[in-house]
């Protein structure tokens, strides 16, 4: 480190020195500064709970999730009932995908701690949680809201309820923190670039960095962009007034937390979740979710603090307007191998997920698995996933694990992929899409909750809805039979090159259809 950041030489071997060297270090962001202080006072054997729990932390901020896990248990033996430590262990959990093992943690914190904060990152957590019911998440979200909102005076709407008299057009509100991204945006940017703009009039309240850009957006003259990303709550709330809207459209949903305190109430005469919603919001300021028959259940709505509406087609249906690669072979006609893969971020690879790709992986033993997600960056973490498999019997000679790259660069990974396996019970959602568009047909089955069920409402929409299988016995089989069968191989070759603009002519990408459905529902809300 700079000679300027080191400690002065008479306080190397002083705990109390090096302490408030770390700390200090950690408050400006030099998190290996921190982390060098940290491993000193390990070595003089003067670490505390707290000082083990700041050293683990500090590792899952620069993306060392497994290199965390001992020092985080060195603090909970020291101190049990550390609410930090609990909380940021669960954190390190999840990044590399043990979400059970999180959740146990969370839910200690939430006895320790009865604080919105604590109830929050539960909320977020058990959407990926296997044992996790849709009664439980309600209860917790519930929950979190009720709790927010007694620590936090709630931000309050207009108390007129009418819809505005404006231009004779309907003001739709579309708040969103990711507009500067274009590949995870394709089903927002489908439906914008598509809204008939003689009866809507949309305004989009962007919480992206201005600089970014709207990159997908097709500009419209009666469109309004408002830059809302230095607004607190407060302030988007009077934005929000002043305009004023007759539907807001929440794109965010809990990926966004600092906006979830404007949802305890309605701030518009219709407020409605879409595209990132896939569980109930338990926010009062939510009325409407919006899904499709596939991904929402009739029984499982009394699991919803708001009301159902559900599209004709995939609520996901989407456009692809960013630079992409060129579709690529299927690679296993070239070497031989067959290759599964899944581009989905780790904190999806759970042990349910784990056990799946090793028995497809033992039962198909001239295949291997290719992985690449941003957690995979670490060799510690990659470690850690090769002795995952290792417990289940499969050598690392049979796994391929890459680290993020620029986007283009990160769609080329799917060159080297045959077929796609879908994680659960989280499923992909823009890596499914984007598999699709690379050729790549994803392997999903039906599951237990609307985030199960995201990769089929676009896959039985698209043009080849036999990948969408209908349990995970199917979905190990299927797979199976698929990489050992050389005419199934044959087959998954001949449809790569076709796949793309197979599926942009598809009901997965009718686009207009969904502008036309999405104005209907916004319609009969208006109307009511």
């Amino acid at each position: 480190m700079p000679l300027e950041q080191e400690p002065p030489a008479d306080s190397a071997d002083d705990p109390q020195a090096l302490l408030a060297a770390a700390r200090k270090a950690v408050s400006e962001g030099r998190l290996l500064d921190a982390l060098r202080a940290y491993d000193r006072i390990a070595e003089l054997e003067a670490a505390d709970e707290h000082v083990w729990r700041e050293m683990a932390s500090a590792l899952v901020e620069i993306g060392e999730s497994a290199q965390s896990l001992g020092a985080f248990e060195n603090s909970l033996t020291l101190n049990p009932e550390s609410v930090e430590a609990h909380n940021d262990l669960a954190k390190a959990l999840y990044h590399l995908g043990d979400v059970e093992s999180a959740a146990t943690h969370l839910r200690r914190a939430v006895e320790l701690s009865d604080t919105p904060s604590m109830w929050l990152n539960l909320a977020v957590l058990l959407v990926g949680v296997p044992s996790a019911t849709s009664e439980e998440l309600l209860k917790v979200r519930t929950t979190y809201a009720r709790r927010q909102a007694e620590f936090l005076a709630p931000v309050r709407g207009s108390k007129q309820r009418k819809r505005s008299a404006g231009n004779g057009r309907v003001r739709v509100g579309y708040l969103s923190a990711f507009f500067h991204a274009a590949n995870y945006m394709k089903p927002v940017w489908g439906l914008i670039n598509h809204h008939d703009r003689a009866r809507f009039e949309l305004h989009l309240l962007s919480d992206s960095d201005p600089q970014k850009g709207m990159p997908g957006y097709q500009p419209h003259a009666n469109d309004r962009v408002h830059a809302t990303a230095g607004l607190d709550n407060r302030q988007l709330a009077a934005r929000i007034e002043e305009i004023p809207l007759d539907i807001l459209v929440d794109l965010n949903s809990y990926s966004v937390p600092r906006r979830l305190g404007l949802f305890f109430e309605p701030l518009a005469p219709v407020t409605v979740a879409w595209f990132n919603a896939f569980a109930t919001s338990g926010l009062p300021g939510v009325q409407y979710m919006i899904g499709d028959d596939e991904v929402i259940r009739p029984d499982e709505e009394p699991f919803f603090s708001e009301t159902i509406l559900r599209l004709p087609l995939s609520y996901l249906t989407f456009e692809v307007s960013h630079p992409t690669p060129p579709v690529a072979p299927s690679p296993c006609a070239a070497s031989g191998v067959f290759t599964f893969g899944s581009l989905v971020a780790q904190y999806k690879i759970t042990p349910s997920v784990l056990d799946a790709w090793a028995e497809i992986l033992r039962q198909a033993p001239g295949s291997q698995l290719l992985l690449a997600n941003t957690a995979l960056k670490s060799s510690q973490n990659r470690e850690y996933v090769k002795e995952r498999f290792a417990e289940r019997g499969i050598g690392a000679d049979r796994l391929r694990l890459f680290g993020p790259a620029e986007h283009y660069r990160y769609l080329q990974y799917y060159d080297q992929i045959d077929l796609a396996l879908d994680a659960f019970p989280y499923n992909g959602g823009t890596t499914t899409m984007e598999a699709l568009w690379q050729g790549v047909p994803v392997l999903t089955f039906d599951g237990d909750r609307w985030a199960s069920r995201t990769s089929q409402t676009l896959i039985r929409r698209g043009p080849c809805p036999e990948f969408a299988v209908e349990n995970l016995a199917e979905y190990i089989t299927r797979a199976v039979t698929i990489a050992n069968s050389s005419e199934a191989r044959l087959q998954l070759s001949e449809l790569r090159p076709s796949l793309r603009e197979r599926l942009a002519s598809s009901s997965a990408c009718d686009t207009p259809r969904l502008a036309a459905a999405m104005e209907g529902l916004y319609d009969q809300l208006c109307n009511k």
